[in-house]
C-alpha cells in the first residue's frame, strides 16, 4: 500500500540490462519467490524444507526484498546466501528515490544520531520523500543511513538495488517464463521486453513496478503471448492466481504464508522446473 510514487529510474547508460535473461538450468531446479519484505529467516526455513541447494538450484525473486520485515538490513547477506536473482520492486525503487537525492541535510543525519525518534518524526513531517519511505516500511534504511557505526554500508544496498532489472526471462523445460514485479503493459511478452529496453521506457517501467489494474477488474487479457508464464508479486492475495496461461507443470506447487507485525501478506514459492 502506497500513497504516491517517486519516479527515479536508472538511465540507460547506467542500467545496462533492464531485462536479464537466464538459460536453461540443467543442474537443478528453478524457484521463484514472492515479496519477501525483510523476512529472510522465514525464507531460509522454507527453502531448507524444500532441500534448496544454491550450488544447483536457482532462486528468482519478484522484488520487494525489503521493508516492513525486521531483517531488511540483512538483504545483501540473504541475496548472497541464496544467490537470489531479483527484479526491481516498488520498495527498492522507493529506497533509491530517497537515497539518490542530493538535498539530505547533514544536520538531520546528526539529529537522527542524537534523538532518532524525535528527529525522524520531524524529518518525515517536513519532507515528503522521508514521510513516504517511513509510511512504506523503510524506516530501517533511514536509521541505517544515519548510523555512525553501522555494520552495513547503505551505499552497497543502493548500488545493488540500482542494478536490479525490471524484468527477468528464464528458459525452462516448459518454455520461457517471464518475471516482473507488478504487471505487464502488453499481452505480448516480446513487446514488453522491447519497451523496457527502449530509451523512452520510463512509463513502462512505472507499470511493471506499480500497476494493479489486472487485479482490480480491468479488462486486460489474461493470456500473455510469447511466454509460457508470467510471474508477478506486488498485489496481496490469499491464494495464488494465474497471470498467464500456465501448463499444469508450471502452476504454483506450494504457498508460504506468514504474518509480520500486524500486517498480513503472502509469499509464494513457485517451482518452475
Amino acid at each position: 500500500m502506497t500513497r504516491r510514487r517517486q519516479k527515479l529510474h536508472a538511465p540507460d547508460t547506467v542500467l545496462l540490462e533492464p531485462v536479464q535473461r537466464y538459460p536453461l538450468n540443467t543442474r537443478g531446479r528453478d524457484f521463484v519467490v514472492g515479496d519477501i519484505h525483510g523476512c529472510f529467516s522465514m525464507l531460509d526455513a522454507e527453502l531448507a524444507a524444500r532441500g534448496f541447494d544454491p550450488a544447483r538450484d536457482c532462486l528468482f525473486s519478484v522484488g520487494d526484498l525489503v521493508d516492513r520485515g525486521a531483517e531488511s538490513a540483512a538483504v545483501l547477506e540473504a541475496v548472497q546466501r541464496h544467490n537470489i536473482r531479483a527484479v526491481r520492486g516498488n520498495h527498492e525503487q522507493g529506497i533509491l528515490a530517497w537515497a539518490l537525492r542530493n538535498d539530505i541535510d547533514p544536520s538531520l543525519v546528526q539529529a537522527m544520531r542524537d534523538d532518532p525518534d524525535e528527529a525522524l518524526a520531524d524529518w518525515a513531517y517536513h519532507d515528503g520523500r522521508t514521510s513516504e519511505l517511513v509510511y512504506n516500511g523503510g524506516q530501517w534504511f533511514i536509521e541505517l543511513y544515519c548510523a555512525e557505526d553501522s555494520p552495513v554500508d547503505t551505499r552497497d544496498i543502493v548500488s545493488y538495488f540500482f542494478t536490479l532489472p525490471y524484468a527477468i526471462e528464464v528458459e525452462t523445460a516448459h518454455g520461457l517464463v517471464g518475471i516482473v514485479h507488478a504487471e505487464v503493459p502488453s499481452d505480448h511478452w516480446p513487446e514488453v521486453t522491447k519497451m523496457l529496453e527502449g530509451r523512452r521506457s520510463s512509463q513502462v517501467r512505472e507499470i511493471v513496478l506499480w500497476d494493479r489494474s489486472r487485479w482490480q477488474g480491468s479488462r486486460i487479457p489474461e493470456h500473455v503471448e510469447g511466454v509460457s508464464a508470467v510471474i508477478v508479486g506486488h498485489t496481496p492475495h490469499r491464494e495464488v492466481s494465474s497471470v498467464a496461461t500456465l501448463s499444469t507443470s508450471t502452476r504454483a506447487l506450494c504457498t508460504v504464508t506468514w504474518a509480520t507485525s500486524s500486517r498480513f501478506w503472502t509469499c509464494s514459492i513457485f517451482l518452475i522446473c
